[in-house]
């Protein structure tokens, strides 16, 4: 009979990790589509000047979500072997 083993005080940890840089990217997310709005409304004055700069933060702003619902669901995903763990150490210590 094979026997794990998880320190679940450090993965609770390790989730809450991603769970704050998931939470820190969707807030520079959300700074960067203001960034873009700012500049496209400055490009009507610059004449067109500030539209690469926009484009640019366009390029990045989806790869910034993407890595935020990434590190969400990895966090996600450690609670739920934390959970499935403890159930099942409980269940076996109850046998």
């Amino acid at each position: 009979m094979a026997t794990t083993y998880m320190d679940t005080d450090k993965m609770k940890n390790v989730a809450n990790g991603f769970e704050g840089v998931s939470n820190t990217l969707k807030v520079v997310s959300m700074a960067l589509e203001a960034a873009m709005m700012a500049l496209k409304a400055a490009a009507f004055i610059s004449f067109g000047a500030t539209m690469w700069m926009e484009r640019y933060l366009a390029n990045i702003k989806p790869k910034v979500d993407t890595l935020a619902h990434k590190t969400g669901e990895i966090s996600q995903d450690i609670q739920k072997a934390i959970q499935m763990h403890t159930a099942a150490s409980q269940a076996g210590n109850s046998i």
